[in-house]
């Protein structure tokens, strides 16, 4: 049975899915976001135990108001290439890296990521992963934000945040076709 279901899963060798990602911030995150909501699709070529990926997508983290000051949200489209290790026919390990192109001034960032899956049929899985991205400069309407802990700049616009990483822990539920 197994030697059955290894071969139906791989002879498939290019698959798409289309996918919604809820997201929560972690560290130092929090304090400008608390929930991220998103979706993506993507393509994967997969010709034996490894697969090759792209993924793109766009997702929003709310922005968190603190003491009166009102964070904007952070609106992202990230661009991620990246390689699955099929474990046995449903498990998986994934990795990804790429841009991460902001909205409202954020400008582009890297993103990078890791995460295992679970595939439950051949058109459902789903994948709990961490992701992050590395920001230097948040610039805002002639504001810029920059440094590792803290805000430097005002305003509502664009970001508001820190430069710094931004990590998040989320779940991508993926649908095949």
């Amino acid at each position: 049975m197994v030697g059955k279901t290894q071969q139906a899963t791989s002879s498939k060798t290019m698959m798409w899915s289309i996918g919604v990602q809820p997201s929560i911030p972690i560290g130092e995150f929090t304090a400008y976001s608390g929930f991220g909501l998103g979706g993506s699709i993507q393509g994967e070529y997969k010709p034996s135990r490894i697969g090759i990926t792209l993924n793109a997508g766009y997702i929003d983290y709310f922005g968190k108001t603190v003491n009166g000051f009102k964070y904007a949200d952070f609106s992202y489209i990230p661009v991620l290439a990246g390689l699955k290790y099929y474990m046995g026919s449903k498990s998986y390990l994934h990795a990804q890296v790429g841009p991460g192109f902001g909205m409202n001034g954020l400008g582009t960032s890297f993103w990078y990521g890791a995460g295992i899956g679970l595939n439950f049929s051949k058109a459902i899985d789903a994948e709990l992963g961490y992701m992050g991205w590395k920001q230097s400069i948040i610039s805002n309407n002639g504001s810029s934000y920059s440094g590792t802990g803290g805000t430097t700049g005002v305003g509502t616009g664009g970001g508001g945040g820190y430069g710094g990483h931004y990590p998040t822990i989320g779940i991508r539920l993926g649908f095949g076709f």
